[in-house]
């Protein structure tokens, strides 16, 4: 899970959201590397390349962060996640 405070998002406002967090079924030998770079790179995306809100970005990276500590290395198979993982962390671009 993570928290985000942003203080000039969601129309000029200040928002602070949460998020619990997703899991995933472990692959195995899945380890965490890379889970923390998709989370940043999800949430960097989202934020300041999408103007999307603070909640939506957040949930994406905890999607995507999630299923990436799931994995087995950095660079998994996105087509291997589960679906509604998938769903919520993919872009449609």
């Amino acid at each position: 899970g993570a928290a985000l405070w942003c203080r000039d998002c969601d129309d000029g406002e200040e928002a602070f959201v949460e998020n619990t967090g997703y899991t995933c079924e472990s692959e195995p030998g899945s380890d965490t590397v890379g889970a923390g770079d998709s989370f940043l790179a999800a949430l960097t995306r989202s934020l300041l390349l999408k103007n999307e809100p603070a909640e939506k970005a957040l949930d994406r990276a905890c999607a995507l962060g999630g299923f990436v500590a799931c994995c087995r290395g950095a660079v998994p198979d996105h087509e291997n996640a589960p679906y509604e993982l998938r769903n919520i962390f993919s872009f449609a671009d």
